[in-house]
């Protein structure tokens, strides 16, 4: 046996490995060159070799994520903004009216999936005319929905519904992938039968305080019954971000503002009289009379002041010096505009420009509605997808049918009535659209559907 060996076999394990995390933490700190710009600290968690492969996932509670408590926060925050700031409001309607306008429509190459994706879209438990608008102003609001579906085992259609991103406690994610979801822990309240609330609301005095007594739940859901849609994030991030995050500050700032300036413009319309008499009293007229109490009786707006030559009558108002402060609520509306992307005549001042300057101003925030748009594209197509799967594994359709569908959307802004019918006509007439894609952007067509049986109808 080598020597080695020998004290090896008599030197405790935890010795010998406090003494080489030692050595490779002296070889570290003598790696690291200043000029580098190394600055983070070395610990005995961090990877003592720079220059091996590293994993592409974070733990959650990473400086890359937000812990819970802190991201539970910002959603709770942007929907007290969004029920009850202006121009917060303002900023999610903008978006959702502009990317839904008056709602989306599909267009299915094999007829048989087009029916079945119309059963899906008009069924009344998914109410798709409300829900893509909901969605909308919830990826704004908490920067991410989670959609989930409810299968039927027996002819395979598909519900689908929301989840408050407030009960989705934690992502469970694959060791090796953070953008690959496992499943989706979930905390909420269990509330009551519908039996059980009412009899609660006919026998409790305090209603509102009854229902608090509803118990907590938890679910495990797996991923594939969630589509997670997040917005504001980076490739290593778990959950999204609110949009209303950025500019919460400067929301709060301008609403302090407003508060401020009021306080101000009230004071300005406060006065008080200044009465100069002569030495001796007796010799002042006018408006000299005290109350019970001893003080003097100021007159009344509108009174008429009649008073000795000697006396002198002056009004009193408070100096603030804030006339020029205008401009300072200006700078905050702007970064708010800039941190929302919604320009600053969309805010109520359409003062700031004129036709010219404002379309081409907009061109930012065109792109900004149609990039929203193509997301939310991909999203419904994905929902489509499951849709088309679930017919087919339950042989409603044929897993032959053609499964491309078109996704279209109402335009962003509407072009000149004459300039978009020809643009459309020729593009149907070249083959570049359909018949339906041509009729869902024309703006002042209610329900494409209708029209093309109303055309049909007619002689």
């Amino acid at each position: 046996m080598k020597l080695k060996d020998i004290v090896d076999s008599l030197v405790p394990r935890f010795l010998k490995n406090l003494h080489n995390k030692s050595i490779e933490s002296d070889r570290f700190r003598e790696s690291m060159n200043p000029t580098e710009g190394w600055e983070y600290p070395y610990s005995e968690f961090s990877n003592p070799n720079r220059w091996e492969w590293r994993r592409i996932s974070n733990e959650f509670f990473s400086s890359d994520n937000l812990s819970p408590e802190d991201h539970r926060s910002i959603l709770k925050r942007a929907y007290h903004a969004w029920c009850t700031n202006p121009l917060a409001g303002q900023i999610v309607n903008l978006t959702t009216w502009f990317v839904m306008g008056k709602g989306l429509g599909f267009t299915a190459a094999d007829s048989r999936v087009q029916k079945i994706l119309s059963e899906f879209w008009n069924h009344p438990a998914n109410d798709m005319a409300s829900l893509q608008h909901w969605m909308s102003n919830e990826l704004q609001i908490y920067g991410e929905i989670f959609i989930r579906f409810f299968v039927n085992p027996i002819d395979g259609s598909i519900q689908i519904a929301l989840i408050d991103p407030l009960e989705i406690i934690d992502i469970a994610t694959d060791q090796e992938d953070v953008r690959k979801p496992v499943a989706y822990l979930r905390e909420f309240r269990k509330p009551e039968t519908p039996e059980e609330k009412i009899k609660t609301f006919v026998k409790s005095e305090n209603y509102y305080e009854a229902t608090l007594n509803d118990g907590m739940a938890r679910e495990v859901i797996d991923a594939g019954e969630i589509l997670h849609v997040k917005v504001n994030n980076v490739s290593n991030a778990i959950r999204g971000i609110s949009e209303l995050y950025r500019i919460l500050p400067w929301l709060d700032a301008y609403d302090r503002w407003l508060k401020d300036r009021m306080a101000i413009n009230r004071a300005r319309g406060t006065f008080a009289f200044l009465r100069k008499v002569p030495a001796h009293p007796e010799k002042a007229s006018g408006p000299f009379n005290t109350d019970s109490s001893g003080k003097y009786i100021t007159p009344k707006p509108g009174s008429i002041l009649v008073v000795h030559e000697s006396e002198e009558w002056e009004v009193l108002s408070p100096q603030v010096g804030s006339d020029d402060a205008k401009e300072d609520g200006r700078a905050i509306k702007l970064m708010i505009a800039a941190g929302s992307g919604i320009f600053e005549h969309y805010f109520g001042d359409p003062s700031t420009g004129n036709l010219a300057t404002t379309r081409s101003m907009e061109l930012p925030m065109t792109k900004k509605f149609e990039d929203r748009q193509r997301l939310f594209e991909n999203v419904f197509k994905t929902i489509f997808a499951k849709v088309i799967d679930s017919a087919i594994s339950k042989r409603t359709i044929s897993g032959k049918a053609d499964r491309n569908v078109e996704v279209n959307f109402p335009p962003i802004v509407p072009d000149d009535v004459e300039q978009l019918t020809r643009v459309l006509i020729d593009q149907v007439n070249s083959g570049i659209i359909s018949r339906d894609s041509a009729r869902r952007m024309i703006p002042w067509i209610g329900n494409p559907d209708k029209e093309v049986e109303a055309i049909k109808s007619e002689p």
